[in-house]
């Protein structure tokens, strides 16, 4: 009886030792999935951090480029302006502004003039293609791009293109049937 007694306090003692073995094994695991869980989160945090950054550069870019283009044409009443709409899931919507006098439009709701619609897309395909690769091809070709613009603002548009063609490193051709744009071209190709 003290045999069988001895026997299960040895059996018990070698299942308390692996226990504890056991406990200090999984206790140390715990303690490196802590440490792998604050370094994810660290990560995705600085993640998070350059990307607000990055947004920012990115919709300041946008911003002086396509007003510059506004301002070149229309003077300096003109400003385009970029905002971020986020929903439930954080999920960002980008709703473009374009403001006269303080005065905000937006393009998908409100009327704006044609000629001031021509030079913001035509300004933000310039800036968006030189986003898209970081080393572009020097030409883009544009067919009417500034249709509605008024004959009196043609003059602005041609200065306009030319100076965004040298900020951002691109030779524009673009096909017209406008008399007052080809008047300006540098070189001209009748086709």
């Amino acid at each position: 009886m003290i045999h069988d007694l001895h026997k299960v306090l040895i059996e018990a003692e070698a299942e308390l030792s692996l226990s504890l073995k056991a406990y200090s094994f999984n206790k140390i695991a715990i303690a490196k999935e802590k440490r792998w869980i604050e370094l994810e989160q660290m990560a995705k945090a600085a993640l998070i951090k350059v990307g607000e950054e990055i947004q920012k550069e990115i919709k300041q870019y946008i911003e002086d480029s396509v007003t510059f283009a506004l301002q070149t044409v229309y003077g300096s009443a003109y400003h385009f302006v970029v905002q971020f709409k986020y929903d439930k899931r954080d999920q960002a919507e980008v709703i473009f502004f374009l403001s006269k006098n303080n005065k905000f439009y937006e393009p998908r709701k409100d009327t704006i003039s044609g000629g001031a619609t021509d030079v913001c897309a035509f300004s933000l395909r310039m800036v968006l293609y030189t986003l898209e690769d970081p080393d572009p091809s020097p030409i883009l070709i544009l067919d009417e791009p500034f249709k509605n613009v008024s004959k009196g603002y043609i003059p602005f548009v041609s200065e306009m293109v030319k100076e965004l063609a040298n900020m951002l490193e691109l030779q524009i051709i673009i096909s017209t049937h406008t008399d007052e744009i080809i008047e300006l071209a540098d070189n001209i190709i009748y086709l």
